[in-house]
């Protein structure tokens, strides 16, 4: 079997995201099921993998940043206490999403996935449409980044493998290189 293309979702949670365990599961457990899983696309004998990577998004390879097709927050971070801790973490990070991502982002788009322990409210929505709005400030068309919410493990495990599956059915994916 050919190697395999990598993308990735990144976690935004602070110091060690590894540690986050939203549902029960840590993060690491989640991401490390997600690494297993490959698939090839419908048009052409090209692989594809997404994985979840819970390393400090500063420390992610510029690589892993250039294949990141979304990235995790926990709707903790967009309470009121945490805006200015998590508004510069998230300013750090789409800038350099923006200057390394060049050839992923602008073929596959971008997800924001607000992780909420509870059912997300309007409020956490709205929060989290202020980072789709600020991708946007950056550069990347609006189409290409797209919100969304996680209120439960069984979802939290399963966006890896239904992104996987959008690739793989994704004809500019083939185009797309390691």
């Amino acid at each position: 079997m050919a190697a395999s293309i990598p993308f990735y979702y990144l976690t935004l949670d602070g110091e060690d995201p590894c540690k986050w365990s939203p549902f029960g599961e840590s993060l690491l457990a989640v991401g490390m099921a997600t690494k297993k899983e490959q698939m090839n696309s419908d048009f052409s004998k090209k692989y594809f993998s997404v994985s979840i990577l819970c390393q400090n998004h500063d420390q992610v390879a510029d690589q892993a940043i250039s294949q990141c097709v979304g990235c995790l927050v926990p709707g903790e971070y967009l309470k009121p206490q945490h805006e200015r801790y998590f508004s510069e973490q998230f300013h750090n990070f789409s800038n350099r999403l923006r200057a390394l991502n060049t050839k992923v982002l602008p073929a596959l788009g971008f997800e924001i996935f607000v992780v909420a322990q509870n059912e997300a409210t309007d409020e956490t929505l709205k929060k989290a449409m202020t980072l789709k709005d600020r991708l946007v400030r950056t550069g990347v068309e609006e189409r290409l980044v797209r919100v969304d919410t996680v209120c439960d493990q069984a979802r939290l495990s399963s966006i890896s493998r239904l992104r996987l599956m959008n690739i793989a059915h994704t004809s500019a994916a083939v185009a797309l290189s390691a």
